[in-house]
């Protein structure tokens, strides 16, 4: 059996917004026990991510590492080649996803005991998102 599903999710503010129990209702909503979900946003300055959920710390943790490893400034106005200014970005988005999957059972993800799925938005100006959920199994 396959299910699938376009949702739209509220424009968040810059950062992760934990969307694990939006994804586990519609899991339950499918009717579908064991199978695997996947999930895709329709917006290449938006990411899914899986990580830790015990600690606060973990998300701005991980959003300060990647805004230093791929920096960003919203508010640039003087751009010299309109180019350069979407190179760190691009860099950001080679090493972020737009998708993720995950194995499903007893209609609910599979995931760590510590694990959310979080919709990380990258920018200052966020814009309702698109996100397909797709599950196949039984």
């Amino acid at each position: 059996m396959v299910f699938q599903n376009t949702i739209k999710i509220a424009p968040q503010e810059k950062g992760a917004a934990d969307i694990t129990e939006l994804i586990n209702s519609i899991i339950k909503d499918s009717k579908i026990a064991t199978g695997i979900c996947q999930l895709f946003v329709h917006n290449s300055l938006s990411s899914l991510l899986i990580y830790d959920t015990a600690d606060e710390a973990t998300k701005s943790q991980t959003a300060d590492f990647l805004a230093q490893l791929a920096p960003s400034d919203d508010a640039i106005t003087n751009v010299i080649d309109d180019s350069m200014d979407a190179i760190p970005e691009a860099m950001r988005d080679a090493i972020t996803q737009t998708s993720v999957s995950f194995p499903i059972h007893n209609t609910r993800p599979v995931l760590g005991i510590w694990q959310g799925i979080y919709l990380w938005e990258r920018t200052t100006q966020p814009k309702e998102r698109k996100l397909t959920i797709t599950i196949v199994g039984e």
